[in-house]
């Protein structure tokens, strides 16, 4: 009675809390939550006897995965939902005291993946110099910086220096374990177009548009 095993409606609480939980970003979390819920309304809508996690055994776990690949989603995703229950389970199974993980028998679906070329210089340069507005801005900061598009599209102003010539970002991909600015050079080619942005404009991002998309 007082080690009862862990309620279904009280998992995701439990596993937030979770010293065994890896770090992640609150994106990432979100993923999370949105496939447990997802998961937890299937339970209490088609298996409303089953309260406790250890009651999911591997008979309801396919009856659930069976749902999410009956044309509704596609196998990335598919796959998504199905390593993330796995994680979660895995997470809690001393606490929910699982005698399994039901989760790590189904297979992943296979991905067909589709293979991309890459751009040749005239067809690159054809794209940047059709592009017009904050899209000429965009792509020309990600070709003069190599800057990942999440960074090129949320760059400050406070993080460019024009009289110096630098820029100086921390990328979003390493802000967690290393948040430490890197320095690079303003191309001539990407000088002369931020140059042309008026002083009035330059709010806190330099594709403001952009950035609130």
């Amino acid at each position: 009675a007082q080690n009862h095993p862990l309620p279904l409606a009280q998992a995701w609480g439990a596993f937030l809390k979770s010293s065994g939980r890896n770090d992640c970003d609150k994106a990432t979390l979100g993923v999370y939550q949105g496939v447990w819920n997802r998961f937890l309304a299937w339970m209490q809508r088609e298996r409303p006897s089953k309260t406790l996690l250890r009651d999911v055994d591997s008979k309801t776990a396919q009856a659930y995965l069976e749902t999410l690949n009956h044309g509704q989603l596609a196998p990335a995703t598919f796959n998504a939902h199905l390593l993330t229950l796995r994680y979660i389970f895995r997470v809690l199974k001393d606490e929910a005291r699982l005698p399994e993980n039901v989760w790590q028998k189904p297979k992943p679906k296979k991905l067909i993946t589709q293979s991309r070329r890459e751009l040749t210089i005239e067809e690159l340069k054809k794209v940047c110099t059709s592009a017009t507005g904050e899209l000429r801005a965009l792509l020309s900061i990600g070709v003069y910086s190599g800057l990942r598009l999440g960074d090129c599209a949320t760059l400050r102003w406070c993080e460019v220096d024009l009289r110096r010539n630098q820029i100086q970002r921390i990328p979003r991909k390493t802000a967690r374990r290393s948040p430490k600015p890197i320095t690079i050079p303003i191309h001539p080619g990407l000088r002369g177009i931020l140059a042309d942005i008026p002083a009035k404009e330059r709010g806190e991002y330099v594709l403001p548009e952009t950035a609130n998309t």
